[in-house]
C-alpha cells in the first residue's frame, strides 16, 4: 500500500505540476510527458494538421512529443510557450535538431500574454494547463486573438470529478466540468465544433497507484 503523503509533500507536487522548476521540475516533466501522452496524442489528432501550418502549443513541458507532431504533416512550424524557464530550456535541449532546422521555437510566456501577433497561428492546442489559468476568460480571449479566423483550438483537460479524486489538486488547481469549459470558450468568442470524451488508465503522480482518468478534447474555431 502507498504511504499517505503529507500536506507539504502534496503542495510540492502541485507546485511542480503547475510550474516545473530546477532538477525536480525536469523529473516532474518527464513523468508528466508519460502520463499525458494519451491526452497529447488525442489533442494533436483532433487538430487535423495540414501541410505548412503554424502550430502553437501552450504549456508543452519538455515537448518530448514534438517529433510525433512534426510527422503529422509536411512543413509544419511549431512554437511552444511556457511559464517555466526550466521547461523552455529543457524543451529546446531535447528538440535541439528541430530548433536548429527552424521547425520549432520555444518561448517564455508570463501566463497572461502570448508573445505573438494577432492571427498568427493556424492551430493551437494545450493539454492540462487550464487548471492554472489565473484569469480564464482573459486568457481564452488571448488565445482567440492569436488564432487566425477559421483556425482551430483544441483544449484538452481532465474532468473535474476525476481531478477531485487526486490529493494534490486541492492546492492551486482550478477544476472544471465540461459545461463550464464550453461556456468559457463561447464567451471568449470561439465556436465549439466538437467534444470528444476519452478514458484511460495511468499511474498517479502522487501515489503511483493505477487510476482511471476521464478527459475531454474540445475543438473550437476562431
Amino acid at each position: 500500500m502507498s504511504k499517505k503523503l503529507t500536506e507539504k509533500e502534496l503542495k510540492a507536487i502541485a507546485r511542480q505540476l503547475g510550474h516545473p522548476q530546477g532538477e525536480q521540475g525536469i523529473r516532474t516533466a518527464e513523468k508528466m510527458a508519460q502520463n499525458n501522452a494519451g491526452m497529447t496524442l488525442a489533442s494533436m489528432a483532433a487538430l487535423d494538421l495540414q501541410s505548412g501550418e503554424q502550430v502553437l502549443e501552450i504549456g508543452p513541458g519538455n515537448a518530448s512529443h514534438l517529433q510525433d507532431l512534426l510527422q503529422k504533416a509536411s512543413g509544419l512550424h511549431y512554437i511552444g510557450v511556457d511559464i517555466s524557464q526550466t521547461m523552455v530550456q529543457e524543451a529546446a535541449r531535447i528538440n535541439a535538431a528541430a530548433v536548429e532546422e527552424k521547425k520549432a521555437l520555444f518561448l517564455f510566456s508570463d501566463g497572461a500574454h502570448i508573445p505573438m501577433a494577432d492571427h498568427y497561428a493556424d492551430k493551437i492546442f494545450t493539454v492540462n494547463t487550464l487548471y492554472f489559468w489565473s484569469e480564464p476568460l482573459v486568457y481564452a480571449k488571448e488565445i482567440h486573438r492569436v488564432l487566425r479566423p477559421g483556425g482551430k483550438f483544441c483544449l484538452t483537460f481532465a474532468d473535474r470529478d476525476f481531478m477531485e479524486s487526486l490529493p494534490f489538486t486541492s492546492f492551486g488547481f482550478n477544476l472544471y466540468h465540461l459545461d463550464q469549459v464550453l461556456a468559457l470558450l463561447t464567451q471568449a468568442g470561439f465556436k465549439v465544433l466538437k467534444t470528444d470524451r476519452h478514458s484511460e488508465t495511468l499511474s498517479s503522480n502522487a501515489t503511483g497507484e493505477q487510476v482511471e482518468r476521464i478527459f475531454f478534447n474540445v475543438v473550437a474555431e476562431a
